[in-house]
Order: structure tokens, then sequence, then C-alpha cells
């Protein structure tokens, strides 16, 4: 069972990192497509393009790399809570700059990201096969 749940934890991890790539795809055919960087309520529009760039970059970087430390790659193991801090951050920044109410799950994940992170409840021993 733990091989399955750590399996199963890495893929949505990463998933959620790879979601943020949906910003990127070009004219939607839905008009009502929450993932978009041609409106903003926060950034420029000459800054659009580089700021979501660089903070889509960032999430899959530190939500791929902490699925992998789910997964039981060695030399992660110590790093997770930041790992997880960073990639909810940067995914919140974006989900906030180019804000669509669709994308409230979204937060909801890199919330929940964070409040784990920080208080590393006991049941997250097992990332580290305790």
């Amino acid at each position: 069972m733990d091989v399955v749940l750590r399996i199963v934890v890495g893929l949505l991890l990463l998933a959620h990192g790879l979601v943020h790539l949906l910003y990127f795809v070009t004219s939607p055919d839905d008009p009502k497509f929450p993932f978009t960087i041609t409106s903003s309520w926060l950034v420029p529009e000459p800054a659009r393009r580089p700021v979501a760039t660089v903070l889509v970059a960032v999430t899959i970087v530190a939500f791929a790399l902490l699925g992998l430390t789910v997964w039981g790659v060695p030399g992660l193991l110590a790093i997770w809570p930041l790992l997880a801090v960073v990639g909810s951050v940067a995914s919140l920044a974006v989900l906030i700059a180019f804000w669509d109410a669709q994308l409230l799950l979204g937060v909801a994940i890199d919330v929940a990201a964070i409040v784990i992170a920080v208080a590393r409840p006991g049941w997250t021993s097992w990332i580290s096969g305790r």
C-alpha cells in the first residue's frame, strides 16, 4: 500500500505543477477557459508573459522535485518542506495575478501544501520512510 500511495501522491503533485502549462495554451475555443495571461488585475501588459513564465517554471520545477521526493529519490528529502512552500507560493502568485474564480481548487491545494510543509504533521513521516 505504501508504494501505491507514494506513486499516486507523486503523480498528483507532478500533475498540479504541470497543469500550470495551460496558461500558455493559445486561444482556447472556450471563452470561459480559466488559464489565461491575456488579462491581469495585477501585472501590467508588457510584463504578463515574462512574469507568468517565471512563476510557472518555478511552480513546475518545485512540484516535480516534490513528486520525486515522495517517490523516494535520494537527496531531496531534507528540502521537501522548502520545495512545497516555494512551489505553492509561485503557484499562488500566478493564480492570483491572473485570477479566475474557477481556479479556486488550485488555491486550496497550494494553501494545503504550505500548511502541511510548515506544520509537518506526524503522518508526513511516510515521506521519509520512517
